[in-house]
């Protein structure tokens, strides 16, 4: 079993790899005449994180979490209109461990979502930034235990939810300082999490009903809620970017209590790019997202 749970954490990184790959591409090589402006943004994440699964153990697991997130957005123009196109990626590792407890339990997620804004200005310096999503979320977790190593893995498809990203622009004299607040709740989605028994033996059986493993589910059945607070200081030749996550999700499907609460302090570096060209905007004369 531990030999499974190693080669779907490489399936897991490898698709993570392809999603910077894809995303990266995109942003550099688009010719699109309609899109001018845009803005690359990269980083790291550390925190804590709460973690139920009644699966694996009925103990409720906390420990440190960490992750690499990137982040690509892009303006487009539509007659007097303005919108946002936003891409993000999340591949995150986590070690638990219960109160009073010797077992360890490790968690391994890959999040990818596609957003969409419109721009409904407020004033020149406030963009109120309302739209909807879709992504998905493939996990895995593993309990460390002395008889055996329980593996429960999962896969949740998104297809609609709803964003809103405030953001305030403070101009100085040379720089642009952004603060945003960016709100996410899921509204319905399908999501895929047999248990062990079910993954190895039941989806073998010819006779068994495969609808059994595939959830269509609404909010009232699976509640995810993000909340991502970022502040841009611009800097002599980049732009750090600091801020913070607060991410909690609960479900009951397939019989399964899946609860996760999680909080990070996130640190990285963005650059606005100019014609979709990947080129530095370190010209005066251009514009950056949001001016």
């Amino acid at each position: 079993m531990y030999l499974i749970f190693l080669e779907m954490r490489n399936f897991v990184f490898i698709i993570s790899f392809i999603f910077f790959f894809l995303t990266t591409l995109h942003a550099e090589t688009s010719d699109s005449a309609s899109v001018r402006l845009g803005n690359r943004a990269f980083g790291l994440g550390l925190g804590r994180e709460t973690h139920h699964v009644s699966y694996l153990s009925p103990l409720l697991y906390s420990g440190t979490t960490f992750e690499f997130w990137n982040e690509t957005i892009k303006h487009q123009k539509a007659g007097k209109c303005d919108f946002y196109s936003l891409v993000n990626n999340r591949v995150s590792m986590s070690n638990m461990m219960p109160t009073n407890e010797s077992t360890e339990m490790s968690s391994y997620y890959d999040v990818f979502e596609y957003h969409y804004f419109y721009d409904w200005k407020h004033t020149p310096k406030f963009h109120m930034l309302c739209g909807a999503y879709a992504g998905f979320e493939l996990g895995a977790d593993l309990l460390f235990s002395n008889s055996n190593n329980p593996v429960y893995i999962r896969a949740d498809l998104s297809l609609l939810g709803l964003s809103f990203r405030p953001t305030l622009c403070v101009r100085t004299k040379r720089r642009l300082i952004k603060i945003s607040d960016q709100f996410d709740i899921r509204l319905a989605g399908v999501v895929f999490s047999p248990t062990y028994t079910q993954l190895y033996y039941d989806l073998t059986l010819p006779e068994y009903e495969k609808s059994e493993f595939l959830d269509f589910n609404s909010l009232s059945e699976k509640v995810r809620i993000s909340n991502k607070l970022m502040v841009e200081l611009p800097l002599r030749r980049t732009t750090l970017r600091l801020g913070m996550l607060v991410d909690r999700s609960k479900s009951m499907i397939n019989m399964i209590d899946n609860r996760t609460t999680n909080v990070q302090a996130l640190l990285g570096w963005s650059y606005d790019y100019y014609n979709l060209k990947g080129r530095l905007n370190r010209d005066s004369r251009f514009t950056t997202v949001f001016e």
